[in-house]
């Protein structure tokens, strides 16, 4: 199980640019926070991961 989230977490992070550190803070937050089925919490990861994005496109195209 735990290597089947890390794969996850690897492809997610080389697919999004970020770290894989980053992926998994935020896997561990809302399992911890959430505590619902997996399903959702990989729903509220995407959307998380989203926010990140636009928020990084944000900032680089305001400096």
């Amino acid at each position: 199980m735990v290597t089947g989230q890390l794969e996850q977490a690897f492809k997610l992070a080389e697919k999004h640019m970020l770290e894989v550190q980053t992926i998994l803070d935020l896997k561990r937050i809302i399992a911890k926070e959430v505590n619902s089925s997996q399903r959702l919490e990989d729903k509220i990861l995407q959307s998380m991961i989203q926010l990140l994005e636009n928020n990084k496109t944000f900032l680089q195209e305001a400096q």
